[in-house]
């Protein structure tokens, strides 16, 4: 927080991350200097809530024939804002309607593999990877154009 008057008997600390450990500490300062931080608060974990950050870098990845390989960056723990945290990859065959979504419930997953006997080689995708976790539904990524593999 900003500089707080020497009467002020609180502060409030604001845009924390959810979900995250915090501790405080207070360091007073006068006309003669700055003393030394007060010892650290007791750990305080901010309330969960929606996952607001979607998962980096979607792209394809090489993979068997008849698989769609769907690749992406994880989202690190300080923005999984909550337990339960995983993701749901959408895709759909490029030009059609519906998406197909699958969960995936590893935290630190980066790919998933989508085996279909009668996808042909090569055939385009359209791919998005959301995130959610025990509060409900974040936001997907923007969506990719991926291809099967050969």
């Amino acid at each position: 927080p900003d500089v707080i008057s020497g009467d002020m008997e609180s502060a409030m600390a604001v845009e924390l991350n959810p979900w995250v450990e915090y501790e405080f500490r207070v360091v007073a300062t006068n006309k003669i200097g700055t003393g030394d931080p007060s010892t650290p608060s007791r750990m305080i974990r901010t309330n969960e809530a929606v996952p607001k950050t979607p998962p980096a870098n979607v792209s394809g990845r090489s993979g068997r024939r008849h698989e769609l390989v769907i690749a992406w960056e994880p989202v690190s723990e300080e923005f999984q804002n909550g337990e339960g945290f995983g993701y749901i990859v959408a895709f759909r065959p490029n030009g059609t309607r519906g998406w197909k979504e699958k969960m995936v419930t590893s935290s630190d997953a980066s790919k998933f593999i989508y085996r279909d006997e009668s996808v042909p080689p090569l055939t385009p995708f359209e791919v998005k990877v959301g995130v959610y976790n025990n509060k409900g539904d974040g936001p997907f990524s923007p969506i990719v154009v991926i291809c099967s593999a050969e």
